[in-house]
């Protein structure tokens, strides 16, 4: 796990940081940290030639990946996924899901994960300006 500095709370929102992504090592879970009620993201890395521990799935929980820097491929139901910086994935609950670093360099991700079919209101639905 890499550390989570948490640089300032107040009511109502919280600001925190894991340092330079390019330079990210590691997994790190902000749940806890920031205090979310409604996703869990995390960061994680995988070095080069290198793999995830485990294929798992979820079993309300639907997952975006983001993919900040390097390649891989997604293993999703057995099915291969190239993935490069800027490659953006959603995989449902049931779907098997594993990651391998295919490149040469430090692969680093972002994860968000939400209750599948739970989102009612997004973006200017949801948004008030003031």
């Amino acid at each position: 796990m890499s550390e989570i500095i948490v640089n300032s709370v107040a009511e109502g929102y919280s600001v925190a940081t894991v340092g330079n992504l390019a330079e990210f090592n590691g997994k790190a879970f902000v749940k806890e940290v920031l205090g979310t009620s409604s996703m869990e993201v995390s960061l994680g890395s995988i070095g080069a030639g290198k793999s995830t521990p485990f294929a798992h799935h979820h079993k309300q929980n639907e997952e975006v990946y983001i993919v900040i820097s390097g390649d891989a491929e997604f293993v999703l139901d057995g099915r291969r996924e190239p993935v490069s910086s800027g490659s953006i994935v959603r995989v449902s609950p049931s779907v098997s899901r594993a990651i391998e670093n295919k490149g040469n360099e430090l692969l680093v991700y972002v994860c968000i994960q939400a209750k599948e079919g739970s989102l009612e209101q997004y973006t200017m639905t949801d948004g008030v300006v003031e």
